[in-house]
């Protein structure tokens, strides 16, 4: 923030500077220490009048109310899971929205091709990034330009400059989908309610449902290729070992 710059800051009430009590603290005291004016509209509080004695236990309540709501939210999101049904509400490249059932998952065919023809490669050995430099050069379209053809992905209104633009992570991501073997997985990331970010759990607190949807990989192919992935990635971290000696 720069001196002189910025006069008042309005927000709605003091949760939306942040959950964390404490940081919300800090970011008063620094916004005063500077000059700024914060106004929270519905909680009455204006940083240029006199000193609210009362703010700090108010961070605090906003932060239980925070915890508490998130709480619920986990408590519905994990029966739901438990239930089997899809938590992800974006659905993977190779499926669309059942129309008459929103929460099933159907077959995109056009899509399953491809993730067919990219998995029957890696059978035959080639690495992830061949692959992407093959699907470029024959003008295959990057998953979120296809499914924002049909309204879906997180995606729909960017503007792609490449849409023919294959990486190895992302080759990489759909060779290690296992919602391809007809699988529902479920808790595969975690979010503390002070923090926008999930965080990755291990694959053995995952919780798998199979036979929810039609199969686009059969399992077989799926665990061969499981073993490809795991053996590459031992004779690359091989390799690197060698060349630091």
């Amino acid at each position: 923030m720069n001196e002189n710059r910025i006069g008042t800051i309005l927000v709605k009430d003091m949760s939306r500077l942040g959950r964390d009590h404490l940081k919300v603290g800090f970011i008063t005291e620094e916004l005063r220490r500077r000059g700024v004016r914060l106004i929270a509209v519905s909680e009455n509080v204006d940083a240029g009048k006199e000193d609210d004695d009362f703010l700090p236990f108010r961070n605090v309540i906003n932060e239980l109310y925070a915890k508490d709501t998130s709480r619920k939210i986990k408590s519905t999101l994990k029966n739901k899971g438990l239930s089997g049904k899809h938590l992800t509400t974006a659905i993977p490249y190779g499926y669309k929205k059942d129309p008459d059932d929103s929460g099933h998952w159907i077959v995109d065919e056009e899509a399953a091709l491809i993730i067919k023809r990219i998995y029957q490669l890696a059978l035959e050995g080639m690495l992830p990034s061949v692959i992407a430099k093959r699907l470029r050069e024959r003008r295959v379209e990057i998953p979120s330009v296809h499914m924002a053809r049909f309204g879906q992905g997180t995606h729909m209104n960017q503007r792609f400059n490449d849409p023919y633009k294959w990486s190895y992570t992302t080759v990489r991501m759909i060779l290690q989908r296992r919602e391809y073997t007809d699988c529902t997985v479920n808790f595969r990331t975690k979010k503390h309610f002070k923090d926008r970010r999930n965080t990755y759990v291990p694959q053995d607190q995952w919780v798998i449902f199979e036979n929810t949807q039609e199969a686009i990989i059969n399992k077989e192919i799926y665990d061969k290729v499981q073993e490809s992935l795991q053996q590459m990635q031992k004779n690359k971290t091989t390799d690197q070992n060698c060349s630091i000696r």
